[in-house]
């Protein structure tokens, strides 16, 4: 398995030459999101849609 500084040399080396540094930052920040949002739904650690509608009703009120 691909430790997550290897993956970040990764997405590092497939980025243009011309990136600022807080580009780089961004979108290693992005592709971590989208990894942890993967792993929690293979874990089933999701909210239905149906869920979502009954919590943000409450906090609207």
């Amino acid at each position: 398995m691909e430790t997550a500084r290897e993956r970040a040399i990764s997405v590092i080396m497939d980025l243009p030459s011309e990136i600022s540094l807080g580009e780089i930052i961004d979108r290693l920040k992005f592709i971590d999101g989208v990894n942890k949002g993967i792993e929690d739904i293979d874990n089933n650690n999701v909210v239905s849609h149906e869920e979502s509608k009954k919590d943000l009703r409450k906090w609207l009120e």
